[in-house]
């Protein structure tokens, strides 16, 4: 009796979930990211340079505990010749991370 229990449980666990309405909701569907480009710009809204490179990574654990799904990576240098990494979340823009030599230097006011 015990097997089929936890056999129910799973196949419940398992089921998709179903949305107010009573139709199923897709996790991928859900989930949008920012076109990349506007996540660009406000980068380049926010700090001087160049930029060098983008693309997507995993979050990092601190970053997943806090909801993000997706983050974009950038590579900036500054006019100082420093290289800045910038992690932003791809879901709604916000700045999660920026580390390198010369951030108030390169800073737009």
């Amino acid at each position: 009796m015990l097997p089929v229990r936890a056999l129910v449980l799973f196949l419940l666990a398992c089921a998709p979930a179903q949305a107010q309405d009573g139709t199923p909701r897709d996790p991928i569907q859900q989930f949008s990211p920012l076109p990349l480009h506007e996540v660009a710009a406000s980068v380049s809204e926010r700090y001087d340079g160049r930029l060098l490179a983008a693309d997507t990574r995993p979050p990092l654990p601190h970053e997943r505990h806090f909801g993000t799904e997706l983050v974009y990576r950038f590579r900036l240098l500054t006019p100082q010749q420093n290289l800045l990494d910038i992690r932003i979340d791809a879901r709604n823009g916000r700045f999660l991370s920026v580390s390198g030599r010369g951030q108030l230097a390169a800073r737009r006011r």
